[in-house]
């Protein structure tokens, strides 16, 4: 029997945000796995996203916290309203097409709040042999968009290894480090979920650690149950470069070099609004690193020769 990574916390209570939209059965699925696998105390948090197919239609009658939006806003907005009624010391971000193996929020939950990191399991396909694989790490590509993360496959040498990203969700953020990394408020739809919080986490100076061994599976799709607009998805990206970069760098690089391009009239309004100017200032305020570390020690790139 695996033995936990660290002492139990006493009185942890683990906060299950589920983000849903049009999953059917699944939910019911992914509902009873947590409860199930849990081994100790968690609350159940539902953000019905719009669903149109009443997957959502009883689940505040099984003792789940249920949000419901009459329209679609996407995982960001979701899961940061959720996390703002919460009342658990350690927030684990599920979908709702999710299997979690027994004891492994816990192991995560544990790890995170004596580490103030955030902390992701092996995932895994649903199939009965899908691939494991161990966290992920950073990538910067203009294809489709810049923000980006790759599989780690092959198995770490420990149990507890630093990752330099997230891809998927499964992971833990204890309470008192959410606020540092949270989802950025302007974001919609889908793409820059996970990214967002790995560039906010790299610049505010909190650890991403892949614990090997506890699993979580996910139902990897082969197309969206929604339609996926790539202007929007660009001006995801876009947001996240506004709000953790400073003034020089979107001005000189991120804007006129790679955005600049994908971004409509409407969309470049939204990027320069007041709310996302207050949230860009707010976290220059908390960054550790400089942005140029974003290169030399995030992707391990050169510096662009517009910041040089």
């Amino acid at each position: 029997m695996r033995r936990p990574i660290v002492a139990a916390v006493p009185k942890l209570l683990i906060s299950v945000v589920i983000t849903v939209h049009n999953e059917g059965d699944e939910l019911r699925r992914t509902i009873e796995s947590v409860r199930q696998n849990t081994l100790g105390d968690c609350e159940i948090i539902v953000v019905d996203d719009g669903s149109t197919d009443g997957c959502c239609e009883n689940a505040d009658l099984e003792g789940v916290r249920l949000i419901r939006h009459e329209a679609r806003v996407g995982v960001a907005c979701s899961r940061h309203e959720a996390s703002g009624v919460a009342k658990g010391t350690a927030l684990a971000f599920l979908d709702g097409h999710q299997r979690v193996e027994r004891g492994a929020l816990e192991e995560c939950a544990e790890l995170a709040l004596e580490r103030n990191a955030i902390v992701w399991p092996d995932v895994s396909g649903l199939e009965e042999f899908a691939r494991r694989v161990h966290g992920a790490y950073f990538t910067l590509s203009r294809k489709p968009v810049p923000f980006s993360a790759e599989w780690k496959s092959l198995p770490p040498s420990k149990r507890v290894t630093p990752i330099s990203a997230l891809r998927a969700p499964g992971y833990v953020i204890p309470k008192s480090v959410y606020l540092r990394v949270s989802w950025i408020g302007a974001l919609r739809g889908w793409g820059g979920s996970e990214a967002a919080v790995s560039v906010k986490a790299f610049f505010a100076g909190v650890d991403i650690l892949h614990l090997c061994g506890p699993l979580i599976r996910h139902q990897f799709k082969k197309s969206f149950s929604y339609e996926v607009r790539w202007p929007e998805v660009w001006r995801n990206h876009a947001l996240i470069a506004r709000v953790c970069f400073d003034e020089r760098t979107w001005h000189d690089y991120w804007l006129p070099e790679v955005f600049a391009p994908h971004l409509t009239a409407e969309a470049r309004a939204d990027i320069e609004s007041a709310s996302v100017l207050a949230e860009h200032e707010a976290f220059q305020k908390i960054k550790t690193r400089p942005d140029r570390e974003f290169w030399t020690d995030l992707v391990f790139r050169d510096l662009p020769t517009a910041l040089r």
